[in-house]
């Protein structure tokens, strides 16, 4: 997939903080059980995050704990959010900037990381902009939730699928290849080639079971709906939680992967 820097889709995040933080499921508990034991993560730990939006991973990480976090996030409604989620915590400073234009130290940080965002960076140059960032040995974390594997539909995406048809392609959609975070091949040569080495990757799997307001509140989470017409918008929302309440007895369960991959530097 070419880089989606350029697309207004990154800007829609912050149009509805309350309703991103609510609809967004939870990364895996045992990925960041992963991260802390591949990546050496612990009090002594400075780190930085890419994309932090509301803190679904930003939380999690200084639970671990680590020593320091900057969280990079270019939506200032997000990063209100976020801000009211960590209550003040001492360990947290909050950039609100593109990771272009934020201020990030040459060979300062422990261990970097990104959930879910780093699509919409031109990742090469990213990639080597983190990897100056780390200290020799630091590690780099990043790891997307797969909502839909067209090589592997469920049920639900089979009976969804009509709703999507017209709409700006996805940011994880790739053209005769895997879904972009399941592109192991690409992913990890990416991150070689921006000179990062031990490479690992790991699948985690959770179940989550979606109402029909909460499958909607998701849906409307995504870059591609957001971006639709109003009208466009509305019906999409109104027939997956129809489909929902009508041909999955009012909750769906599906299995949700996150995709991880880390590298040393």
């Amino acid at each position: 997939m070419a880089s989606i820097h350029g697309s207004p889709g990154a800007t829609k995040f912050g149009e509805d903080a309350e309703r991103y933080d609510f609809a967004r499921p939870p990364y895996p508990p045992d990925l960041f059980d992963w991260l802390r034991q591949r990546c050496d993560l612990g009090p002594a730990t400075d780190s930085f995050e890419i994309g932090a939006g509301t803190g679904h991973a930003t939380l999690p990480v200084l639970a671990t704990p680590v020593r320091t976090l900057l969280a990079i996030e270019p939506d200032a409604r997000l990063a209100e959010k976020l801000r009211d989620k960590a209550q003040a915590d001492p360990r947290l400073t909050i950039d609100i900037a593109r990771f272009e234009a934020a201020a990030l130290p040459p060979g300062m940080f422990d261990f970097g990381f990104a959930a879910m965002s780093l699509h919409w960076l031109a990742r090469m140059k990213a990639l080597a902009r983190v990897h100056a960032a780390l200290k020799p040995g630091g590690w780099f974390a990043m790891w997307w939730n797969v909502y839909h594997d067209p090589a592997q539909p469920d049920a639900f995406d089979r009976a969804t699928e009509h709703l999507f048809a017209g709409l700006e392609q996805d940011p994880a959609a790739t053209s005769n290849r895997p879904a972009f975070a399941l592109d192991i091949a690409s992913r990890t040569g990416e991150l070689r080639a921006a000179g990062f080495v031990d490479l690992d990757r790991r699948l985690f799997r959770q179940e989550i079971a979606f109402t029909p307001e909460r499958i909607a509140a998701l849906y409307a989470t995504f870059s591609r709906v957001r971006m639709a017409p109003e009208e466009t918008r509305a019906g999409l929302l109104s027939e997956a939680e129809r489909i929902v309440r009508d041909q999955f007895n009012g909750e769906v369960k599906r299995m949700v992967v996150c995709s991880a991959f880390v590298g040393r530097r």
